[in-house]
């Protein structure tokens, strides 16, 4: 009697961030849109295969952002993660979308916040609400009519929504967004963005 076999699993396929040139290139290799390339040979990272980030913030540690473009990819096949950050190389990559800063500071956000546990009472919604988180990967978020939020360490993010709202991030990745009428946001460190 033959024994039902069960179906096969579709592989694990991991969201992250990928870098490019201006020219939609990385290390000479052109990448399109809506392609899937796969790798032949071993995969290593930093050292072979596709490379992309799950953290969005840590893709500006080999991308500049004011000079560079960004994509939302796929991760797929064999993979190897870096010891140092959320670097991924992998046998196989899909090219889902190109996305801009503004993107890429929100899905650093929504990463931070998805792994966050709000201990610390991080987050403050209100009319005068205000919000402050420090530390490796801190993560602030204010919304409100003159809310504001500050956030420091390597790679902190900030929010910050409403009329009258501003938005702080300091460190080697911080990134900061403000939107309303009055909105403001500001980005110091190595590699900072602003939104």
């Amino acid at each position: 009697m033959a024994k039902k076999s069960k179906p096969a699993e579709a592989p694990e396929t991991i969201e992250c961030v990928k870098g490019f040139d201006a020219d939609f290139r990385c290390r000479g290799f052109q990448y399109a849109v809506g392609e899937t390339y796969r790798h032949e040979g071993r995969v290593e990272a930093c050292a072979s295969g596709f490379h992309a980030c799950e953290h969005p913030l840590d893709v500006f540690n080999y991308y500049d952002p004011a000079s560079s473009r960004f994509a939302v990819v796929d991760m797929g096949g064999e993979t190897q993660r870096h010891r140092d950050d959320t670097k991924i190389a992998s046998a196989e990559i899909t090219i889902k979308a190109e996305i801009g800063l503004p993107e890429v500071i929100d899905r650093a956000i929504r990463y931070v916040f998805a792994r966050a546990t709000p201990e610390n009472h991080e987050h403050a919604t209100g009319v005068s609400g205000a919000a402050s988180a420090t530390g490796y990967s801190g993560a602030a978020s204010a919304t409100g009519v003159s809310g504001a939020a500050s956030a420091t360490g390597v790679s902190g993010a900030a929010s910050a929504t409403g009329g009258g709202g501003a938005a702080s991030a300091t460190g080697e990745g911080g990134a900061a967004s403000a939107t309303g009428s009055s909105g403001a946001a500001s980005a110091t460190g190595y590699r900072g963005a602003a939104s």
